[in-house]
């Protein structure tokens, strides 16, 4: 960590909870801006043999035209492949009171540099090459519902995939379709 760098480490119950990252302000300078990386680990000693764990992660914030995408990193741990739902939600923000949100976002899933997954309209499957069979409507309501995420309206510009997923890092990244701009959210799921 640097002088600006902030971190904790704390024990929490089982539950949701937020994260807020905010510029501190400089008496007598110009309000800070820029670029933050919020990241949080399960810092368990053995985080995969305990019954409680990390399943969800979300981030919301602004995406704008060209390089101004919304990332979310994540890594699969243990043996074995494990099915993820990962949704970019814009539209479907407005029913919580988000204003200015991303009218059509898209998303697409990356192992290192090698594109897995991608979507536009979460209603239409979209395949990136013929390993991958790309999730249904259909399994991508049942996976929502499964994970308790809220739904997505039927006909909704919000984009999602369903995949599994071998033990590794995978990086996921939300871009506006026709240079729109807008706030975005970003979600990660570990399906049971």
């Amino acid at each position: 960590l640097t002088d600006g760098d902030s971190a904790l480490l704390t024990i929490l119950v089982p539950g949701s909870y937020t994260l807020h990252v905010v510029a501190v302000p400089v008496p007598g300078a110009a309000t800070p801006s820029g670029v933050a990386l919020p990241e949080i680990y399960d810092a368990s000693i053995n985080p995969q043999s305990e019954y409680q764990r990390l399943v969800n992660i979300s981030s919301r914030g602004s995406v704008t035209a060209g390089d101004g995408v919304l990332i979310g990193g994540f890594v699969v741990t243990g043996n074995s492949p494990k099915r993820i739902l990962v949704r970019a939600s814009g539209p479907a923000l407005a029913a919580f009171g988000v204003s200015g949100v991303l009218p059509d976002p898209q998303l697409a899933i990356y192992g290192g540099p090698t594109l897995l997954a991608r979507n536009d309209n979460w209603e239409t499957p979209v395949t990136v090459n013929t390993a991958q069979v790309a999730a249904t409507a259909a399994e991508i309501a049942a996976a929502a519902t499964q994970v308790g995420a809220f739904p997505l309206a039927p006909g909704g510009k919000d984009a999602s995939v369903v995949l599994a997923l071998a033990p590794g890092a995978y990086t996921a990244k939300i871009s506006a379709v026709a240079n729109g701009t807008g706030v975005a959210l970003i979600e990660v799921y570990e399906i049971p």
